[in-house]
């Protein structure tokens, strides 16, 4: 451990030396003995300062507290008693979860609030609706003759673009004419000096966790929380070092959210964070000088990180808080499990949740055990891993696992990619591989696999190929884990700027929230703020067209219970529950505060009626019918069955993504028999089979250009069938995004590139190393390419630092600082 010392500090203490050493040497005190002449300063203990009153003088808000304030989705319409005639106002719903802050005046501003008394879903208020909808965006008459004229632009004519430009000459559609919208540097120019001065100057320790060891928390769980030892070899409870600073506030200017919203989901809005006050406990900064930084707390401890065992601690924070967990769940992870396929019944008890364990935070019930959660970072043999991707785990970890008390544990998910090698039979093998792909600080997180396991789980599937079979090796996990009751797959491109820990609990809660009516149609459209409006009409709008189009059978009648494949043989057998009700008698309630089986953070939509191109990667749904890869034709582009649009399924894009046991027991079961699909159509195709609870949780998502509304619209809330040249034709109500002018298709999918969250995306790289203060090169259309970012460009003092809300950034690879382009 390095104990950090401002350098102004070393250099006045320096100086303080040299002085008080000339003093003494002329001083009449080093010749006489004259001591007495000194004031009775301390000698009389009536006169003793007191430090502790000091602090207490100028700060009796120091350890005051602010409500979350967004537990539910959507904050409650409560009338505001003025007196006057009563309005309609949003405020915030307290929580239990809290930060430790210190707002002073601020932190009543939410005082006397009431709880309600039951969750509602999202788009109702409580106790009912006290204003009209709101209307919708303005929008061209004729939305076609507005695309005609949006795609007269000046179409560049080199080559080497893709998707080339020349492509869509007098074509009805271009996926490239997003290029030439006027960037939104808004984001890059939200700087630290942009907030409240005040403000500014007091960023807080964000501690978004329950009150935990309440008294209203232990009649909710078994065990007690107790501190977890960090890196810097501290308590966590003690450690103001390892915790997580935010600023109050988002600095002037930032840009809106381009689709989904942070009320939405119930995420912070009202915090930012900048790299220092982010990754400062995880090693940002060490080599840096607080002095050097406006504002910043820095730690005063740096740990020698590579000496650090995350492991270790993750099992010490397990074994301290054991008895929150149930007996099964409270011993360390086996890190080389068999391999051997278990017998039905305990892969169906390892798939079980007992009853004496809690499935979701919010549910109504008596005193339980925690679940547990696991999150694997998705990595292989021959990654390379740089400075900024050890930097975020460390974060996942701290945040996730260790200040939590074991509620979260994360792992290094390592996939072997000579599934030849035999490291599940030889431990100096496995040693060996661990030693030579993994670095030394995340060796004892990691857990090695290979392909080489799933020949004998699912010989009738006929591939195990990882590219399309990617979560075969989850449901290993979850069966020979099964203290861990949902999983996170995580991808070591990902990172989220805010707090770990916030963001997946938040996440849940709103997946847990959502009421089963009509969920599979919510699931597949974008809210589009500038497009929709408020999130609650967005949503009542997207009933109403359901259930017309329904009516009218423009599209299928919507879900409601299970959808097994009627010609499946054997027969699929459902593991999700029948509806208690029928669709019509429901008012919204089946599935509120039910624990959700599958997460994603994109939409969930069919792709039969696009061209998106993996919609018929499906093995075995027709017997004997799948596609065979070849050294020629590793994708099997040809593979078709005319059958296959009959088979009712659902994609999602981007494999961040939660399972329940559940959803990974249903999957298992139906690789047993051979049936499967591409990973990115699998799991949530098997939700819809067996009638698991599956949710789009719309966090928010920025975009790098200002995008027209109704441009917006027409890509990305579109369901048209398209001529000869693309243009849109026929509109089918409630089939966003899911006819021939899909965002998805293969080309049009270019339209996602200025995302902040996309599976390709270019912008979330660029964002994330600006935010870190490492150069990228910015280019308006047309000019030349400019460098922003490094030494200099934040100001003398850093103050000019981005400070940004919690955002979810992916992909960012290739995360070396000389690297300004991937």
């Amino acid at each position: 451990m390095i104990a950090r010392a401002p350098r102004r500090i070393v250099v006045r203490f320096v100086i303080a030396l040299i002085l008080v050493f000339a003093v003494v040497l002329n001083s009449p005190w080093t010749r006489g003995n004259i001591y007495e002449q000194l004031p009775p300063l301390f000698k009389s203990s009536g006169s003793s300062l007191n430090l502790s009153d000091t602090l207490r003088a100028g700060g009796a808000t120091i350890q005051a507290h602010v409500e979350d304030a967004l537990q539910y989705a959507i904050p409650a319409g409560v009338p505001h008693e003025t007196g006057e005639e009563t309005q309609d106002v949003r405020l915030p719903v307290p929580t239990s979860r809290l930060m430790d802050t210190n707002l002073g005046e601020k932190a009543g501003a939410n005082v006397g609030l009431e709880r309600p008394t039951k969750a509602y879903p999202p788009w109702i208020t409580e106790p009912s609706r006290t204003a009209p909808i709101a209307p919708p965006s303005s929008r061209p008459a004729d939305m076609k003759e507005y695309m005609k004229k949006m795609l007269r632009w000046g179409r560049p004519t080199w080559d080497g673009h893709w998707p080339p430009f020349k492509d869509y000459i007098n074509m009805g559609y271009d996926p490239n004419r997003w290029e030439e919208f006027k960037m939104d540097y808004r984001v890059y120019e939200a700087g630290h000096n942009d907030l409240d001065p005040t403000d500014a100057a007091d960023p807080f320790a964000y501690k978004p966790f329950p009150a935990y060891n309440t008294d209203d928390w232990k009649r909710r769980w078994h065990g007690e929380h107790v501190a977890c030892m960090g890196p810097r070899n501290l308590a966590l409870n003690e450690s103001t070092d390892d915790v997580v600073q935010a600023y109050r506030g988002i600095p002037k200017d930032f840009p809106p959210v381009y689709a989904g919203g942070y009320d939405v989901v119930g995420l912070d809005n009202d915090v930012c964070f900048d790299r220092y006050s982010r990754y400062g406990p995880y090693g940002y900064g060490d080599d840096e000088y607080p002095d050097n930084v406006r504002h910043w707390k820095a730690p005063e401890i740096i740990p020698e990180w590579r000496e650090v065992r995350w492991g270790e601690l993750q099992d010490d924070c397990l074994v301290r808080n054991q008895k929150r967990f149930r007996p099964q769940a409270r011993t360390p992870t086996v890190k080389i499990p068999s391999t051997v396929l278990p017998e039905p019944e305990v892969a169906s008890s390892a798939f079980a949740i007992p009853i004496d364990t809690s499935k979701s935070n919010i549910e109504s019930r008596e005193k339980k055990y925690h679940h547990r959660t696991a999150i694997l970072i998705r990595a292989w043999t021959g990654y390379h891993y740089e400075e900024n991707d050890i930097t975020a785990i460390r974060a996942m970890i701290s945040e996730l696992s260790l200040q939590s008390g074991g509620e979260y544990q994360v792992f290094l998910y390592v996939h072997v990619k000579d599934s030849s090698i035999p490291i599940f039979q030889d431990q100096a093998t496995y040693d060996r591989i661990l030693r030579e792909n993994v670095p030394q600080e995340l060796r004892d997180i990691a857990i090695l696999w290979s392909e080489s396991i799933f020949p004998d789980w699912y010989p009738k599937v006929m591939d195990w190929q990882v590219y399309w079979q990617q979560f075969m090796c989850l449901q290993f996990f979850s069966i020979k884990h099964p203290e861990f009751d949902y999983i996170w797959n995580w991808e070591t491109d990902a990172r989220y700027t805010g707090h770990h820990y916030h963001f997946f609990e938040k996440i849940s809660e709103f997946a847990d929230k959502q009421p089963r009516k009509l969920l599979w149609e919510r699931n597949k459209r974008y809210y589009l703020p500038s497009v929709h409006g408020d999130y609650q009409s967005f949503i009542e709008q997207t009933h109403k067209d359901v259930l017309n189009a329904s009516a009218h059978s423009l599209i299928p009648p919507p879900v409601w219970g299970p959808r097994p494949w009627a010609r499946a043989e054997p027969p699929q057998k459902p593991l999700g529950p029948k509806p208690p009700m029928s669709f019509e008698a429901d008012n919204f309630t089946w599935g509120v505060n039910e624990p959700a089986d599958f997460i994603t953070l994109l939409p969930l939509w069919d792709p039969r009626n696009t061209t998106w191109s993996y919609k018929d990667k499906i093995w075995n749904y027709l017997p004997g019918v799948r596609p065979i890869f070849t050294p020629d034709d590793g994708a099997a582009d040809w593979f078709t069955h005319p059958d296959f649009i009959s088979i009712d399924r659902r994609v999602f894009i981007n494999t961040v993504v939660r399972f329940s046991k559940r959803m990974l027991q249903a999957m298992h079961e139906e690789n047993l028999v051979g049936r499967s699909m591409q990973a990115e159509m699998w799991p949530s195709t098997v939700a819809l089979q067996h009638g698991l609870k599956a949710v789009y949780a719309p966090h928010p998502i920025f975009n790098d250009r200002h995008w027209p509304t109704a441009y917006s619209e027409a890509i990305f809330d579109t369901a048209s069938s398209v001529d000869e040249q693309g243009a849109p034709l026929e509109n089918r109500q409630g089939a966003w995004t899911e006819e021939a002018d899909s965002p998805y298709n293969h080309d049009r999918e270019f339209n996602f590139q200025g995302w902040s969250w996309y599976y390709a995306s270019r912008f979330p790289r660029n964002l994330y190393r600006r935010w870190l203060n490492w150069p990228i090169v910015k280019q308006d259309w047309g000019q030349e390419e400019k460098l922003d970012g490094g030494s200099g460009f934040d100001g003398k003092l850093q103050e000019k630092r981005m400070c940004m809300p919690g955002m979810l950034l992916h992909p960012v690879k290739r995360m070396k600082k000389e690297f300004v382009k991937p």
